[in-house]
């Protein structure tokens, strides 16, 4: 086989891969963006930590990405170099559909092992960064973000806060209750400023107003200048998350049933990857006469279902009587069937006309075996809430 054309095939299925990379992460990024600008826009993230939050919410984003770009650009080179009869003339060289495969899914196995990569190392350490950045905003960074014009809630005094309007320091013309042990403190304020006294106190200074104490025979009006409340930094609790852990917390540290499906969901990635990029060779030959736009519609009717299922993995075990490992197993394998099938009908094409005239092949029989196969597998399926 002509090296040359081993490199030229590996070239157009790389930049299409490439390409509508590209563009799909280009969509899913700009999506993520916006909502966290209408996080930041409604007081729910601080507008300075915005640049972080994206920056760790991208390998969440790659685990989508990359998988339906593999896919997709498979597809569609695949159909291109058919399309232009380029595929014909490299037949002719000797190389056939097992060679094409073996070929394509070079570019294929390097986004399966960056994706593995990412799956155990880069989103668990992303999350637990984006868990810390939420936590550790300091008490003045959640000031500012309190809105004015609308009740908030401030856990850490145990009351609420109103403020009619924002000034340049803090806020103006605020009402504030907080409850304690043996009453309610009510106070009017001109204006309330938030800040960190030191590493482990916070601070919340309300100037020129009426603090109301009630007593049991009415009530305690008191004028101030500046009162201040102090009090204690909330820490970060600890909490066992397995969606945060690495591959080496994950496999050594722990072992039950859980543990494992968790793994096997984010090695369903990689996997995945593979079976997709080879099933998306025959089903372009096999369609490569309905068009591009077509072709791609048929993909992502299959495609999505996967990745909706691998998404899936996790709630299908805890929600059935089957093991991690068997949904794992009977996930893919369903999508390895259908892949034999395609690599079948394509390798070996009969008209449904004919069938009678060949109802003795041994071709036919393997194919009518993988059929019936899948039909089964997919009735089992639907009756067994599967």
């Amino acid at each position: 086989m002509p090296k040359i054309i081993v490199l030229y095939i590996l070239k157009q299925v790389t930049k299409t891969i490439l390409f509508t990379f590209l563009i799909i992460f280009g969509i899913l990024f700009l999506n993520e963006s916006i909502q966290f600008l209408e996080k930041a826009s409604r007081g729910e993230l601080y507008p300075n930590l915005l640049v972080l939050v994206l920056i760790y919410s991208l390998p969440t984003i790659l685990e989508v990405s990359i998988p339906i770009s593999v896919f997709l650009g498979v597809l569609i080179s695949i159909y291109n170099l058919n399309k232009t009869n380029e595929l014909s003339f490299i037949y002719q060289l000797g190389m056939d559909q097992k060679a094409l495969s073996f070929i394509t899914l070079v570019p294929v196995l390097f986004c399966s092992i960056f994706i593995f990569f990412n799956s155990f190392y880069l989103v668990p350490q992303s999350g637990e960064k984006l868990s810390f950045l939420s936590s550790s905003q300091s008490f003045s960074d959640k000031f500012k973000l309190m809105g004015e014009g609308k009740i908030n809630s401030f856990p850490d005094l145990g009351g609420i806060i109103y403020a009619k309007e924002a000034s340049d320091r803090g806020f103006k013309n605020v009402f504030a209750n907080f409850e304690s042990e043996n009453s309610d403190f009510v106070l009017n304020s001109r204006e309330v400023l938030g800040s960190s006294e030191d590493e482990n106190l916070n601070k919340l200074i309300f100037e020129i107003g009426n603090l109301f104490i009630p007593i049991q025979k009415g009530s305690l009006n008191l004028q101030f200048k500046e009162l201040s409340f102090l009090f204690n930094k909330k820490e970060k609790e600890d909490e066992e998350n397995i969606e945060k852990m690495t591959l080496d917390l994950l496999v050594l540290e722990k072992k039950n049933e859980i543990f494992y499906t968790e793994f096997l969901k984010r090695l369903s990635f990689s996997l995945m990857i593979i079976i997709s990029g080879l099933l998306a060779i025959p089903l372009s030959l096999r369609m490569a006469k309905i068009g591009r736009f077509t072709i791609i519609l048929t993909g992502l009717a299959i495609f999505l279902p996967y990745y909706g299922l691998i998404e899936g993995q996790k709630i299908i075990t805890f929600q059935s009587s089957f093991s991690s490992f068997q949904i794992f197993f009977f996930l893919h394998f369903i999508f390895i069937i259908i892949w034999s099938l395609f690599y079948g009908l394509e390798k070996y094409r009969f008209e449904l006309g004919n069938l009678m005239a060949i109802r003795s092949s041994k071709k036919t029989f393997v194919q009518a075996f993988f059929l019936t196969l899948l039909v089964f597998f997919l009735i089992n399926i639907i009756y067994l809430n599967f």
